[in-house]
């Protein structure tokens, strides 16, 4: 991993490659551009700069899909899970700053490995109240902030409340949309913004335009019981991945 204030050119190829797969991926799935860029790009950049770059990509990623996917989109459920996802945003950007990355990277992987075994016991949390999605907010916002992967959360929380793909993706990519640009702003403000993270996210559009550009006409044939076995193996393998760079 880098730790010099350069960012070398196999760094950026690095990073090219981690937003090339996330942005492929966020198209099928609805989410997983943090899940998949951030423990590949901290292979090259340190956690606090990865977060940045994943913040920059994944909100152009999210708004333009929260823009054409909006009349499917659960909105008073989408609400809940905003406003409170915005609670718990400065909670985790004090922890970016006094935790440790393998820390950081420890925690996540662990919650993201229990939320898919959760998920696949099939768990129903259809009748659960209202305060289910402002708990499940909070914590995205939490992680949006410290790790740049509030997806977790919100993919349990959509799952369990049994959300099928077209009205699963336009929620998130709703709450998504809405997160980065808090997110985004809050990190401006404090300072975490840097020359190197700005240009390693220009390079690496490109490379987000062809995993999009891929993605679409893949996007229709995945559904139904296809789509939930690819979300909870994206979970899984997102977890493990995020716990074995961590402990490199």
């Amino acid at each position: 991993m880098a730790d010099s204030s350069t960012v070398t050119a196999t760094e950026l190829i690095v990073v090219a490659v981690a937003i090339f797969c996330a942005a492929f991926v966020q198209v099928l799935s609805g989410f997983g551009f943090a899940l998949l860029s951030m423990p590949i790009m901290t292979i090259a950049l340190p956690v606090k700069e990865a977060v940045v770059v994943s913040t920059i990509l994944g909100m152009i990623s999210t708004t333009w899909q929260a823009v054409r996917l909006r009349a499917d989109a659960e909105r008073p459920l989408a609400k809940r899970l905003v406003l409170s996802a915005f609670v718990g945003m400065p909670l985790g950007l004090f922890i970016l700053n006094v935790v440790s990355d393998t820390a950081l990277r420890l925690t996540l992987g662990i919650a993201v490995i229990i939320a898919t075994i959760l998920l696949i016991a099939r768990i129903n949390l259809t009748a659960a109240s209202n305060h289910f999605d402002y708990g499940v907010g909070f914590v995205s916002g939490v992680l949006n902030t410290s790790l740049s992967t509030n997806g977790p959360p919100l993919v349990f929380g959509l799952q369990a409340r049994h959300l099928q793909a077209a009205p699963f993706r336009a929620t998130i990519s709703m709450v998504f949309a809405f997160s980065n640009v808090v997110g985004l702003s809050l990190f401006a403000l404090n300072g975490k913004i840097t020359a190197d993270g700005l240009k390693a996210a220009a390079i690496a559009f490109p490379a987000w335009l062809v995993g999009q550009g891929l993605a679409w006409p893949v996007r229709k044939h995945v559904h139904g019981e296809r789509f939930r076995v690819m979300v909870l193996t994206l979970l899984f393998l997102a977890g493990t991945s995020t716990i074995v760079f961590a402990l490199l």
